[in-house]
């Protein structure tokens, strides 16, 4: 059924991994008898291809599940014929799509499935599986933890990164290839996206994930990936292949997908020493600033020729090249230049000063223009409607009975499991199992008269280290190290780290760095990457009855000694202080939204987690490791460029530094975007239509959506009124947007109405035309007010949502300038 290449191309890997892992002889190979050649080659072909932290953490049974329901898709699929062996074992056999916890799942959504697609074509059953999984899967922000493609189905929502591997998961098990596709960071607003493509007929074809449309290559993002500078996919296999490959995390080789998106150019970075020589091996990195901080989109090492190439979007790039504790940056446009020669060399750096650098935004160039006929968009919106329905039906009916089960075990611990559960994510109380729960409570219980209750409980009984699955592994730990040894590393916890670092390796070319190998996975397989060892650190330590973590600025581990975390790794001096000033009473300044602190390590700069830390009468005092730092501040424009600043300095042991914040400010005609919108529709008091390319054709418009009785709306109205003589010169701009005539009864309208009679008033559901026109004006388009200014028809020069500090008189200059 395969052909003989690829079984001899996999025959080869599989004995290569069974000669550097001997227990898999034992584990796997003794009971490949027992099952048909072709299970086995499916089989073979999945440990071969998989990270290490999958073979330490599943059992053979898991993949057995995969390769049995690969197998029989291949035989008997709908599609099967259709489709090359490289890209069945790729995107319909391969068990894994990004980072998420695998469980077996394909058998039961091939089962919810089958019916559905029996008689479509690959391209209706794309389409069709997308309806199922938006009556399964809704979007929901959670934490970075991804779960498996099961736990998404049964608790009924996820993030976008959790709903496209259930919607690839869905389609890979009725035999269509499917992969996740990432812009791991937007370039226009603080923020990424996961979506999904599916192989039809010869071509990939993208939809968004649970966000089901009646045609293809058709999403709310599609105006917005056309501003990505970089969009990628992932390739497990270890053939080479003919996307342009942008890096390697691990041993997932990272695909260019961009030109399916956007307009791209060529970008050539040529690396020079301070004699004119290419430098080979230099690591460039391909940065933009999402967050407030700079981040990696792709990183690539130089060849003999001192050269790399990448495709890109149109737009900045901040080219980040280091070698050897040296690095060189440099700041190109895209739109307007595709090469850039870098000189690497030490060089003084320019410390204890802003630095001001802007990032311009690629703009709209939509690559995908396909839209469905008017029929084809009304049937959506009734077939969407019933699957939402479906949904809320599903999810107002679950609940993770485990956890009660767990609560119940014991009435008289039943307060201390309570407290337990509030230290987990809401994310954990929906797929935890009540066995593992029971199994940390009660290896953690001996322990609870040694510590203060708040340190017991957060920091020795809580089964969540960081973002890894929850696994029970202290019975396991307990259990492999002997009494001599338990009271050895209580009496000196960092004899705990040695003992890991003797007896686990760490080999990053066979892993995925996001995929954490359990505790005990590291433990029967002797293996882990850094993170894993990290983590094992802590379970150790917990389950010996030392409370422990890593340190939630920069992962670092720790141990509680009497009143404090001690560093497991000394770092070599005494800490150093960091006075932050805010001197401004008009700028908020908030972590990871206009200002972020990084420090600096052999040639690059790691992002410090402070989101928890507020300022306190304008100033932030912090605790920090001797070293060199870097801070950046960014004032990202509507139009989504940024103004950003940076400031570098070095913190010497036990000393302090003072530093203010410093937020560049925008002139007007920076701030101004040209979004074309499509046409929509709102109603008039006497129930007559009125088109949005007629509302905004004859004069400048400023559209408020108002929500009743909320805040934001309160606010921004509030600052209308108090400009309202400035605001009624410009009355026939104001459109006010309700939901029905009882927002008429809410105060702040009224008056608001009343103050300035010329507005005009029109009516929305607050359903499609918020959800569309927030999304393709690059605002949230959850949150309320909307606010959309229009200087020509259907044309938008900027848009806000939410709550937003002088807004008013933002949008008086607007009426007034512009």
């Amino acid at each position: 059924m395969f052909s003989e290449k690829s079984i001899r191309r996999i025959e080869n890997k599989f004995y290569q991994l069974v000669q550097e892992l001997p227990f898999l002889q034992e584990e796997v190979v003794t009971r490949f008898k027992n099952y048909e050649n072709e299970t086995v080659f499916a089989l073979k072909y999945l440990y071969a291809a998989m990270p290490y932290s999958d073979i330490a953490n599943n059992s053979f049974d898991t993949f057995l599940d995969y390769a049995e329901h690969g197998i029989k898709i291949w035989r008997n699929g709908l599609y099967s014929n259709k489709i090359p062996e490289d890209i069945f074992l790729n995107y319909v056999l391969y068990h894994r799509v990004n980072e998420e916890e695998i469980l077996p799942c394909r058998s039961f959504f091939y089962d919810k499935l089958k019916e559905r697609i029996r008689y479509l074509t690959m391209k209706e059953a794309v389409l069709e599986v997308n309806y199922w999984c938006a009556e399964e899967v809704t979007y929901q922000s959670t934490d970075e933890r991804t779960r498996a493609p099961i736990s998404v189905f049964n608790c009924g929502y996820g993030r976008c990164g959790e709903e496209s591997t259930f919607c690839v998961s869905a389609l890979r098990s009725i035999g269509i290839p499917a992969r996740q596709v990432y812009a791991p960071r937007w370039s226009h607003c603080d923020d990424n996206h996961a979506w999904v493509e599916a192989w039809c007929d010869g071509s990939w074809y993208f939809i968004g994930a649970c966000e089901p449309e009646e045609i293809l290559n058709k999403g709310w993002f599609t105006n917005a990936s056309s501003r990505a500078m970089l969009i990628h996919s992932r390739w497990f296999d270890f053939i080479e292949q003919e996307d342009e490959v942008i890096g390697k995390e691990g041993m997932v080789t990272l695909l260019n997908q961009s030109e399916r998106y956007a307009p791209v150019q060529s970008v050539m970075v040529k690396v020079t020493d301070e004699k004119g020589k290419p430098v080979k091996g230099a690591k460039v990195e391909f940065q933009i600033l999402n967050y407030s901080e700079l981040t990696a989109l792709a990183s690539l090492w130089t060849d003999k020729a001192g050269i790399v190439k990448l495709k890109l979007g149109l737009g900045s790039i901040l080219i980040h090249v280091s070698k050897n504790d040296v690095y060189k940056e440099v700041l190109i446009n895209t739109r307007t230049q595709a090469e850039a020669a870098v000189t690497l060399k030490k060089e003084v750096l320019k410390e204890n000063r802003w630095e001001a650098f802007d990032l311009i935004a690629p703009t709209d160039s939509p690559v995908n223009t396909h839209k469905p006929s008017l029929e084809q968009k009304a049937a959506g919106v009734i077939k969407f409607r019933k699957a939402s329905e479906k949904r809320v039906n599903k999810v107002n009916n679950l609940k993770n009975k485990e956890i009660d089960k767990f609560i119940d075990y014991d009435n008289n611990t039943r307060d201390l499991r309570k407290k337990m559960l509030e230290d987990l994510t809401a994310k954990d109380i929906t797929d935890l199992k009540a066995e593992i729960l029971e199994e940390h409570f009660l290896a953690a219980l001996p322990f609870i008269d040694r510590y203060d209750e708040k340190v017991f409980i957060k920091y020795l009984l809580n089964p969540r280290i960081k973002n890894e699955p929850i696994t029970n592994y202290r019975i396991y730990i307990n259990g492999y190290f002997s009494f001599e040894e338990k009271e050895a590393y209580r009496k000196q916890p960092t004899l705990i780290w040695e003992w890991i670092n003797k007896k686990i390796q760490s080999r990053p070319e066979k892993e995925h760095p996001n995929v954490v190998t359990s505790p005990s996975g590291c433990l029967k397989s002797g293996f882990g990457c850094e993170l894993s060892k990290n983590i094992l650190f802590v379970a150790i330590a917990r389950t010996i009855g030392i409370p422990a973590r890593l340190n939630p600025e920069d992962s670092t581990m720790e141990y509680w000694d009497k009143s404090q975390f001690i560093p497991v790794i000394d770092n070599g001096g005494k800490s150093s202080n960091l006075l932050l000033l805010c001197k401004d009473e008009n700028i908020t300044w908030t972590y990871y939204q206009n200002f972020t602190i990084a420090k600096y390590n052999k040639g690059s700069y790691t992002t410090l987690k402070l989101e928890g830390e507020n300022f306190y009468n304008g100033q932030l005092g912090l605790s920090l490791k001797p070293g060199r730092y870097r801070i950046i501040t960014s004032n990202r424009l509507p139009n989504g460029n940024i103004c950003a600043n940076q400031y570098i300095f070095t913190l010497k042991p036990g000393a302090e530094e003072k530093a203010e914040l410093i937020l560049r400010k925008a002139n007007l005609s920076d701030m101004l975007g040209n979004i074309i919108i499509s046409d929509f529709l709102l109603t008039k008091e006497s129930g007559e239509t009125v088109m949005g390319s007629e509302l905004t054709s004859h004069k400048r418009r400023i559209l408020i959506w108002l929500e009743d009785n909320k805040e934001p709306t309160e606010h921004i109205l509030n600052e209308l009124l108090e400009r309202f003589r400035d605001f009624n010169s410009y009355g026939d701009s104001l459109v006010f947007i309700i939901r029905n005539k009882r927002s008429l009864e809410v105060p702040t309208i009224t008056k608001a109405i009343n103050v300035f009679p010329k507005a005009e008033i029109l009516y929305d559901d607050f359903n499609e035309n918020i959800q569309v026109l927030g999304r393709r004006l690059y605002v949230d388009p959850d949150k309320l007010p909307l606010i959309a200014v229009t200087n020509k028809e259907l044309n938008v020069i900027y848009a806000t949502s939410g709550y937003n500090v002088g807004t008013g008189d933002l949008l008086l200059r607007f009426l007034k300038e512009v």
